[in-house]
């Protein structure tokens, strides 16, 4: 069972992992783009309001791997045999499930190497964005740890300055500064560790529910009429590295810090959920597809419904898929 102190971490840890299935259940009603469509319109909604849970998994990342002291060895052996072994048995499954298997087993062999490049399934990619954000994470962890508050707030000021320059419109004011470096996932690790250092939580969280409802909202907005302009689904302000985003993020956030649950049952639950989320996350998908295959769909008229209960069920197969697994002679190896 998770410690007091850090209970908030794993609740916040099941709400994302729970957020990035719905997301992946608004993909067929999103996809069907009708701007006038009540089911697009819904689905576009529901996608809106849980594009947090990605940046919400290396906010939470950054708390408990930055400032930490560890060796290099200690890091990479720890952190990516667990990611990369589930990874490689879940693109093995989703290349038989997905791909066209035929001819040798050289010509097979071929085709899983080229899959494997970028992702046998779409929501893998967040394993080759993780792989490579560890990466770098030893190296600037040593620099956390000698940073002031106010050098790692110039950062992140950076960092938001360049999302917001590379914007549609906006990047017509990009120099031949190099900002690079000053972009990409890795931001968010350092977010999630200077909020937690320095944002004492207070009884006024409504402020960080508005700030949550805010970004929602503009993720909302700024899709529909950029979507309505362009007459296709313009999913700019989908991105995760949005200013839009960025919000709802941090409303999200310091919402959840420092929350304590004291019924045991959900608890339990919830510690379960973080615990294996991971696992979750690799098979979710996995668990969609085969849902229908038994005879499992939910197709009510009201695309509300379908997406949730959808999501629920998909969520409890691919927790109990992992859980299964992991209780298998080494599957805690391959389980995540």
């Amino acid at each position: 069972m998770a410690s007091n102190s850090l209970q908030w971490v794993h609740i916040l840890r099941a709400f994302a992992t729970f957020a990035v299935i719905i997301l992946h259940c608004t993909i067929a009603s999103g996809n069907a783009f009708d701007i006038e469509s009540r089911s697009w319109l819904t689905a576009s909604f529901i996608n809106s309001n849980v594009r947090f849970c990605v940046p919400i998994f290396l906010m939470l990342s950054g708390v408990l791997l930055l400032g930490k002291e560890y060796s290099l060895k200690e890091f990479l052996q720890k952190r990516m045999s667990r990611i990369i072994l589930p990874f490689l048995f879940w693109s093995t499954i989703y290349f038989f499930m997905i791909f066209p298997i035929h001819g040798t087993v050289t010509q097979i062999g071929f085709d899983y190497f080229k899959a494997m490049k970028g992702g046998t399934c779409y929501h893998l990619w967040y394993v080759y964005m993780i792989i490579g954000v560890y990466l770098f994470l030893p190296i600037i962890n040593k620099w956390i740890q000698r940073a002031s508050k106010n050098e790692i707030l110039f950062y992140l000021i950076l960092w938001f300055g360049v999302l917001m320059i590379d914007l549609p419109g906006v990047n017509r004011l990009f120099t031949r500064i190099d900002w690079r470096y000053f972009s990409g996932f890795l931001g968010y690790l350092i977010l999630g560790y200077y909020l937690h250092k320095n944002f004492t939580i207070t009884k006024n969280r409504w402020i960080y529910a508005l700030i949550f409802i805010a970004g929602n909202l503009l993720t909302f907005t700024l899709t529909y009429f950029t979507s309505k302009e362009n007459g296709i689904h313009n999913k700019t302000f989908y991105s995760y590295l949005t200013p839009n985003v960025i919000m709802s993020s941090i409303g999200v956030f310091l919402l959840f810090k420092d929350v304590a649950i004291k019924d045991n049952f959900i608890t339990k639950t919830i510690n379960t959920i973080s615990k294996y989320s991971y696992g979750i996350y690799l098979s979710h998908v996995f668990a969609m597809m085969i849902l229908p295959k038994i005879g499992i769909a939910i197709t009510t008229d009201f695309t509300f419904v379908n997406i949730f209960a959808t999501a629920f069920l998909s969520l409890v197969f691919a927790l109990s898929v992992t859980f299964i697994l992991n209780k298998l002679p080494l599957g805690k190896y391959i389980s995540g």
